[in-house]
């Protein structure tokens, strides 16, 4: 039986009691990670995948935009993310570009910390322009 898309409200509960157990550990029985992730690998992974391989020219696994998907959700839940999260239209969306910020902002640190910087810099530095659109220029072959 396929999986359906949690709705903004089921996410909005999800995020609520992951809130609750952080500190007093209520709502635990309510927390359904692997459910979080599934809905991760849906709702976000295509998207974040495309940018950050448009922004910074790397590929990155699903299921790790998905395991760090939650981890973003259980680190902010106490910040301003967290809030906007709970108000917005688009909280699927608005979590793809908070997702995609933290990978991006972890390649980038990873760039200037590996022992091969230089090489791994200039790549950044060539990859950190527009994507390309799909169908190239008129007249080339697509």
């Amino acid at each position: 039986m396929p999986e359906t898309d949690w709705t903004n409200d089921e996410l909005r509960t999800f995020l609520t009691a992951l809130r609750a157990g952080g500190i007093f550990n209520v709502g635990e029985e309510n927390l359904d990670r692997d459910g979080f992730r599934r809905q991760a690998l849906r709702r976000i992974v295509p998207e974040v995948q495309r940018g950050v391989l448009a922004e910074v020219g790397a590929v990155v696994d699903p299921r790790g935009v998905a395991a760090v998907a939650l981890e973003v959700v259980k680190d902010t839940a106490w910040d301003p993310e967290h809030t906007w999260l709970m108000v917005t239209e688009d909280p699927w969306g608005y979590l793809a570009d908070v997702v995609s910020a933290e990978i991006r902002r972890a390649y980038r640190k990873a760039v200037r910390s590996a022992g091969d910087g230089k090489a791994l810099k200039g790549i950044a530095e060539a990859s950190s322009r527009l994507g390309i659109e799909a169908g190239g220029e008129a007249g080339e072959a697509g």
